[in-house]
């Protein structure tokens, strides 16, 4: 039991989840931090107040707790979203700047076999 226990912990996805559930909750911080200290204030700048829990409600009805939950989901959405675009495409650029030295490096490689061959042929037809 204890080795299909340590079987279990140290299989590749376990592992990955436990790193991605580390991560995640560090980029919640860094997502938080940029909605409530620049997000939010600069939100507040235009419209005035931002918190909307308090002063919606009707008979009872707390809907703006609701309207707040919607508001701050889409907020942390956008800054997500913005975040993993500019990521990408620094990403990409790594990559493709890496591709375009694969490709020279295949294109090496035909010109170094064509050379190759090319001597193969010159050799058969000085035996003949």
């Amino acid at each position: 039991m204890w080795q299909e226990f340590k079987d279990f912990i140290m299989r590749g996805n376990v592992l990955d989840l436990a790193v991605a559930v580390v991560i995640g909750a560090a980029f919640s911080k860094i997502v938080d931090a940029l909605v409530e200290n620049i997000i939010m204030p600069s939100i507040a700048l235009i419209f005035g107040d931002t918190d909307f829990t308090s002063d919606w409600t009707y008979m009872g009805i707390t809907y703006g707790v609701f309207i707040q939950a919607v508001i701050d989901f889409l907020i942390i959405a956008s800054a997500i979203f913005v975040f993993v675009k500019i990521v990408n495409k620094l990403t990409r650029e790594r990559f493709v700047a890496g591709e375009e030295e694969d490709e020279q490096l295949v294109l090496l490689r035909e010109i170094r076999d064509a050379l190759v061959e090319g001597q193969k042929d010159e050799n058969r037809n000085m035996e003949k």
